[in-house]
Parts: C-alpha cells; structure tokens; sequence
C-alpha cells in the first residue's frame, strides 16, 4: 500500500524564523495521526502546510503520488480532498446548518442542490445534529458547532480530514461530545491527522502519535510506544505534565 500524503524535508519559516525543520512524514490511508507536543512547536503550522494554507519554504508534499505544492492549479480541489476542520469552527453565521453544509458540495463539486442536502442530513446525523438541520448557527453551543464543521467537512467526501486542536476553544464539559463524534469517524475509514491537547483522546484513537517539539518531530510510534515507553528525554517531559503512567489514562 503506498502512502496517500508523503511529506518531505518539509521547511518552514517566517520573517526568517524557522517553525518547521525537515519534517519527514508518510501517512498510510485509514491511519489516525494524533500530533502532540507544547504550544509553539509548529503542530498546527504543519496542518496549515498540509492543507496549502501557508505554503512552504521548501520541501515536497505528495498526495496520492502528486506533488500538490508545485501543482498550483489544483489547490482548491486539493483542499476538497485534504479538508480541515479548525479550532474556531469558521462557520457561515449568516446560514443555517443545513446551508453550510451544502454550500461546498454544491459550489466546489457542483452537485445538485437534493443530493447535497441527502448527503449533509447523512452527515449531520453521524455527529448528532441531524435534528438541528434547520437551526440558525447563532444558535449553537460551541460544542454543537464543531460538530456542524466536521458534518460539513466530511460532506466534501475528503480522503483526508485534518483536525486543528478542535475541542481548544470549547468549554470542558462541551470537549466529551466533540471528541466522540471524531472517533466515530474512525468506522469511515477516513484518515484523520489530529492536533490535539487530549491526550486521553490520542492515546485511545490513534494508530500512531507524533510529538513535536521546536519544529521538529522528536519521536512518533504506536500510542504505547509513545505513551509508556518513550524515548527522549523531552517526550518524557512533556508528557510528565500530565501525571501519565503506563496503562494509565493520561490526565491534566
């Protein structure tokens, strides 16, 4: 099986600091990704690249054997297939739930109106919120629109969904729900690449974890390898933070 993303000598810097250095990652389909690591480390900047949202200094990024940075014509159906979902939901406010999630299918893919609303009430209901189709967005909790911004990134039949720390703007008791409807996705045989601060969450769902630090990748393995048997020194720190021990759910 050959690798869907392949990341090569990703570098990346602004005003002539570097975020990213050398990043060397090959996603398998069907892999759950959880990157871990301090705030700062270039996690997110990293989804950002992925994505063609910043485009990078140098390095390649390979989708299913293309190298997407140099092919700037296909950005946006590019970012059809490699979608995000971001930690501040970037929700249409001015559209009901059922329109944000149609407005893309129907624009980018263009896909008839009916079939557009079949698929996002299909959607919609694989994260719980099949019954707030017609709901004002304004009317939402945070937890309610993150879900809403999943249903409406899986409505563009993404190979690939990109989360961007998706439960850091919601309150505590809304993050249980958010983090459900992710796992769920796990039966869709989608591949998710997750930033998370959960690390309970990136214990139990990944395939493999990746922790990041300064910009680089400092270690990446199975959950268990990460977890309870780390290897660097600055693993072991970060992870410390969170009282985690082995078999032992990690905790703040």
């Amino acid at each position: 099986m050959e690798p869907i993303i392949q990341i090569q000598h990703l570098h990346q810097e602004f005003d002539q600091k570097v975020i990213l250095e050398d990043i060397n990652i090959d996603i398998m389909p069907g892999e759950i990704i959880s990157i871990i690591g301090p705030s700062g480390s270039g996690k997110s900047t990293l989804l950002r690249s992925i994505n063609l949202l910043n485009r990078p200094t140098g390095g390649t990024i390979y989708f299913k054997g293309e190298d997407i940075i140099a092919n700037t014509k296909h950005h946006a159906l590019i970012r059809s297939k490699i979608s995000m979902v971001f930690q501040s939901f970037h929700l249409f406010p001015h559209y009901n739930v059922l329109h944000n999630c149609t407005l893309g299918p129907r624009k980018v893919l263009k896909m008839p109106k009916k079939e557009a609303e079949q698929i996002a009430l299909a959607n919609l209901a694989l994260v719980g919120m099949q019954e707030k189709a017609h709901a004002a967005v304004a009317t939402l909790s945070g937890g309610q629109k993150q879900r809403v911004a999943i249903a409406r990134s899986l409505c563009m039949n993404p190979d690939v969904i990109l989360f961007d720390e998706p439960t850091s703007a919601l309150d505590p008791e809304m993050v249980g729900e958010v983090l459900a409807s992710i796992q769920g996705l796990k039966s869709t045989g989608k591949t998710l690449v997750i930033v998370t601060h959960e690390m309970a969450f990136a214990k139990e769902v990944s395939t493999r974890v990746i922790f990041m630090d300064n910009g680089y990748i400092v270690e990446e393995g199975t959950p268990d390898k990460v977890f309870n048997h780390p290897k660097e020194e600055r693993t072991k720190a970060f992870l410390s933070r969170f009282h985690t021990m082995p078999d032992e759910e990690p905790r703040e």
